[in-house]
């Protein structure tokens, strides 16, 4: 919520699909567009993190598009490390 008390966007978090209860993943996380760049998505993923480490969890994963440079200096700056790369090539 913003200073006014609006949603400005959401997180969902949880288990993740293993079978170690502590690992926990970032089903999505969505700052609206007009409030994005003002510390929402970071604040977001503290809290989300915070809640997780409270509830049993060692690890949070998340998948990021590659172009999403914004969310994924995010990510970086936060301390989460890459640790696959998909790739693909258009033929067309």
């Amino acid at each position: 919520m913003n200073e006014a008390g609006a949603t400005v966007g959401y997180l969902w978090i949880g288990q993740d699909v293993s079978a170690d209860p502590g690992a926990w993943w970032v089903w999505d996380v969505v700052i609206n567009p007009d409030q994005r760049g003002h510390g929402f998505g970071r604040a977001a993923m503290l809290i989300g993190e915070e809640y997780a480490r409270s509830h049993g969890a060692h690890s949070l994963g998340l998948s990021v598009f590659g172009f999403n440079t914004g969310a994924r200096g995010l990510y970086d700056s936060l301390g989460y490390e890459t640790t696959s790369v998909k790739m693909l090539k258009n033929l067309i």
